[in-house]
């Protein structure tokens, strides 16, 4: 039988309460199982002829753009073609979810950052863009399943908090409890046997993967094209762009989720905050 990977990796923060990050980016690569070694071969074959250490993971920040660990200028050029080429050549999907945050919050009717302020559900909502975004990837993971007949896993980068929103999203969408076509919700339910979060130091080719395609896109969706030019991976991203579906959650795709109308605040919102105040 043939089985399928979802890994997943994200750019920014994800919570609504954090406001020096305006972006999150969820990126999903989706490879069947029979790909993986030829990525993992790849990738040892990179950090050999870049020398870089065989035992780490490749990441994308501290290689192309930390001042303290970042290559040359003339090697991430050489670097960038010899990726761009091998993702011309790999039959990997690319799905990828951009959030806004300031729009996100505008959907869900929030006024002030102490709106997440009060109760758990209220807490809880500052993490919705990971649950919506986790949605989509999930849906797509679950087109490819129905599709193609296999039997599939995910693979996360470990991230705190995230992990818990990520494993929450995949309960919701096996429950039926957010909107996903119903094929795909089968499949989800049914054909997705293992999720696992990958610490620090886990060596994953698919996870490198979707590191340096969740970089790329948030170095574009913050407009660093400077480093892009620079370092070359503006030549990844014209590869990766062919085989990525990107869908922006804008106000309209976060009130379709939480089914709200115009101008209706989410139903946390609704919910009078309780001020205990000690007698004397």
């Amino acid at each position: 039988m043939n089985k399928a990977t979802l890994f997943v990796d994200e750019s920014g923060k994800a919570s609504l309460a954090d406001q020096l990050n305006r972006l999150f980016i969820l990126t999903g690569v989706i490879l069947d199982n029979s790909e993986i070694q030829t990525i993992e071969g790849f990738f040892n074959y990179i950090k050999l002829k870049f020398k870089l250490p065989q035992t780490q993971t490749f990441h994308s920040y501290d290689i192309f753009e930390n001042p303290k660990t970042k290559l040359s200028d003339t090697a991430l050029v050489n670097l960038s073609k010899n990726i761009s080429e091998f993702i011309s050549l790999i039959p990997v999907k690319f799905h990828i979810a951009w959030v806004i945050k300031n729009q996100f919050r505008s959907a869900l009717g929030v006024k002030s950052f102490n709106d997440f302020k009060g109760s758990p559900e209220r807490k809880e909502m500052k993490d919705y863009p990971y649950r919506v975004a986790a949605t989509y990837i999930f849906a797509k993971f679950g087109e490819h399943l129905e599709r193609s007949g296999a039997i599939g896993q995910i693979i996360a980068d470990s991230r705190k908090g995230g992990d818990h929103q990520l494993l929450k999203t995949l309960d919701l969408c096996k429950e039926k409890a957010v909107s996903v076509k119903d094929k795909y919700h089968e499949a989800i339910k049914n054909k997705i046997s293992a999720i696992c979060f990958a610490e620090k130091g886990f060596l994953s080719g698919g996870l490198e993967v979707a590191d340096i395609a969740s970089y790329i896109t948030f170095n574009r969706a913050m407009r660093k094209m400077s480093v892009a030019k620079v370092t070359g991976v503006d030549k990844i991203w014209e590869q990766i762009k062919p085989k990525a579906k990107i869908a922006e959650i804008n106000q309209d795709s976060v009130r379709r989720y939480f089914k709200l109308k115009p101008g209706e605040v989410h139903k946390c919102l609704k919910q009078k905050i309780k001020i205990f105040v000690n007698p004397t």
